[in-house]
């Protein structure tokens, strides 16, 4: 198979490719080696290939919905025995002991993990620019950034190195990537996707796993591959009626959606992205929706106060046992940002802690009552475009905890108040800007409806351009596609 061929095809495409015969899965991983040597040169995305992965890959399709499509995991402990550095000196040469239960899942769904991508440095700063592996590129622009912290996800993905890829989500870092460099990045309800054998999910709920791609029917099938609880998992959630395949075949009518590009955080929001939520208004109101402006009614520097509290008190709990595994001094081997998220934390108090998660209980119920009007609750995913690699200094000297929440307000503004209240929200690739970068734009479903969600965004996938995966955009400056 040309490498042209294979970038342009998502998971589904190739899949079918194999079903028939017509490629194979070492072909794939073929591939896969030849776009990394094309393009992560320029992107740095890729932190390794998996030689022994890659040999193995056999020469026949299996039975399974993928049949043996080679993808990429996030630098975390996805796969035993792979490494995982968490984008840390601090980590450096760390080994998951273990599987994670969803990703058993994709892999019994004919998934092979043949490499792994780059990563803030543990998925705290808001850009993939850690002091261990350098910067990720954008493949639209090298010069702008893919956001964090599943940035070398989103950048191989739209890079055309894998139809799909690996990532987590504890505040917007599967959909401000995608938002970036122009993809589908859906996070799951909580308690859609377990995260056992762990505990019931990290910062105490807060995040989830899933794959960053590149259209709705790849991301539904992942989704059927891997949902569900697993024994002893503390949040549950009531299963699907029907396959998400089936769910995406069947075209919602009348929704009741609400607008709003209000900025919540007090930052401000970039022109350009206001007019990409609004035409994708428009384009739902022509598909039969009744969109209207609305916001929910919450308090943001409350809700943002028990965010910092809550993140900062899980790196004081965490970073200790790491740097202890490892032999490794925390304040010599942590970069300033996660560092000075890690010394704040060490003061703050069990009453501290309580009061952050009952914050997070009322806006859980405030955020309830108002999709409990609407369908769906239409966003940007983030109030700026692509910002330029350095804008922002990870590991800068004098850093504080002050300095790493500022940098988030804009990636975050939209994203992260959905990781406290659990609902499931996607971001879709709908506009660009007058210099060609992408814009995403967010769609909130209540509670457990990844259906409804994954079903408005085929509607509008299908709007925009019959091909699966190609949005109307065209092809990102750096492609796979074109070697």
């Amino acid at each position: 198979m040309r490498l042209d061929e294979y970038a342009a095809h998502d998971g589904t495409g190739l899949a079918h490719l194999l079903a028939k015969g017509e490629v194979t899965p070492k072909e794939l991983g073929r591939c896969v080696e030849q776009a990394v040597a094309a393009v992560n040169p320029a992107l740095n995305a890729v932190i390794e290939l998996y030689p022994d992965a890659l040999e193995i890959l056999p020469e026949v399709a299996s039975a399974t919905p993928f049949g043996g499509i080679a993808t990429l995991t996030k630098d975390f402990p996805i796969e035993a025995g792979r490494p995982a550095d968490f984008g840390s000196r601090l980590a450096q040469g760390f080994r998951a002991g273990h599987d994670a239960v969803y990703w058993t899942r994709l892999r019994a769904g004919g998934l092979n993990n043949v490499g792994r991508t780059t990563s803030s440095e543990f998925g705290v700063p808001a850009v993939t620019e850690s002091a261990l592996y350098g910067a990720t590129r954008n493949p639209w622009n090298p010069e702008r950034g893919v956001a964090g912290s599943s940035g070398g996800a989103a950048a191989a993905v739209a890079a055309g190195i894998v139809p799909f890829a690996q990532g987590s989500d504890g505040g917007g870092s599967i959909r401000n990537p995608a938002a970036f460099c122009g993809l589908i990045g859906l996070k799951p309800s909580r308690g859609r996707v377990t995260g056992a054998p762990n505990g019931n999910a990290p910062l105490l709920g807060l995040a989830t796993v899933f794959m960053l791609t590149r259209s709705v029917r790849d991301t539904a099938a992942l989704l059927d591959l891997c949902h569900g609880p697993d024994a002893g998992d503390g949040y549950e959630i009531v299963p699907p009626v029907r396959t998400y395949l089936d769910t995406i075949k069947r075209r919602p009518k009348g929704l009741r959606i609400a607008l709003c590009t209000r900025s919540w955080s007090g930052v401000q929001i970039d022109p350009q992205v206001v007019t990409a939520a609004r035409s994708a208004a428009e384009r739902l109101s022509s598909l039969g929706h009744h969109v209207e402006e609305a916001s929910p009614d919450f308090d943001y520097p409350d809700f943002l106060q028990a965010q910092k509290v809550i993140w900062a008190a899980d790196a004081a709990a965490h970073m200790p046992a790491m740097a202890r595994h490892m032999n490794r001094s925390l304040k010599e081997m942590l970069g300033t940002s996660v560092y000075a998220l890690y010394r704040w934390g060490l003061g703050i108090s069990g009453a501290q802690l309580i009061d952050a998660l009952a914050a997070y209980d009322r806006v859980t119920r405030q955020v309830g009552r108002f999709l409990a009007e609407y369908d769906l609750l239409l966003t940007p995913t983030t109030a700026m475009l692509p910002e330029l690699i350095g804008t922002f200094d990870p590991d800068r000297a004098g850093i504080d905890a002050e300095d790493v929440f500022n940098d988030l307000a804009p990636k975050e503004t939209y994203t992260a108040l959905f990781n406290a209240t659990g609902q499931p929200a996607i971001s879709l690739p709908l506009g660009r800007s007058r210099d060609g970068l992408p814009i995403g734009i967010q769609l909130v479903a209540r509670f457990g409806r990844e259906d409804l969600l994954l079903a408005a965004a085929r509607q509008i996938e299908e709007e925009v351009d019959r091909t699966p995966g190609v949005w109307g955009q065209g092809r990102p400056a750096i492609h796979a596609g074109d070697f």
